[in-house]
């Protein structure tokens, strides 16, 4: 393939050359082909119905016996370090109490909030101002209950039709309905 000779002057070329010939005939394998893959499964939503339903301000509660409660939003100011308001659209709070009445530890940390209103969908507000910091971290055990505040920014007007849903990644927990305050 390659005769190298061994001189002094030609022997800091001869790596360079050989890398650059190695190069040259890599770029060749596969020829001008592209692996296309269309797979729309890692970003397409799977839209499903959530276990339970119901209203603000009472319990809904899942199959495997964990209650979940939101109170009716209320808007708010946001304070100075507060992220996530959208201008135009209206700050909504409300707090979730949560009891596991289920016979193991319930992760609270991967529980993912969705808000839409019949205008469009909401955002997440985060604001240790008013103590909306998401939820808690540490496992909520049997019998146990937790209560947290948590805030969307909200498309629309108030007495708008709002539907919140609590999921864990995979399941659609609970969706509520109400209006917006």
């Amino acid at each position: 393939m390659f005769t190298v000779k061994s001189s002094r002057a030609g022997s800091k070329f001869v790596p360079a050359g050989i890398a650059f010939a190695l190069a040259l005939t890599l770029t060749a394998c596969g020829g001008d082909e592209v692996a296309q893959v269309d797979d729309q499964s890692l970003v397409t939503e799977v839209e499903e119905a959530p276990q339970a339903s119901g209203g603000f301000d009472a319990p809904v509660v899942t199959p495997d016996k964990v209650s979940y409660t939101l109170s009716s939003p209320a808007s708010f100011t946001p304070g100075k370090f507060a992220s996530g308001m959208l201008p135009g659209q209206i700050n909504e709070r409300f707090n979730v109490t949560v009891e596991n009445g289920s016979a193991a530890d319930l992760d609270l940390a991967t529980l993912i909030v969705k808000g839409s209103t019949t205008t469009g969908e909401c955002v997440d507000i985060f604001d240790g101002d008013n103590q909306m910091e998401g939820a808690p971290i540490t496992p909520l055990a049997p019998g146990a209950s937790a209560k947290f505040s948590w805030g969307l920014s909200c498309p629309g007007k108030g007495g708008e039709e709002i539907s919140v849903t609590l999921s864990n990644g995979v399941t659609t927990l609970i969706e509520v309905a109400g209006k917006l305050a």
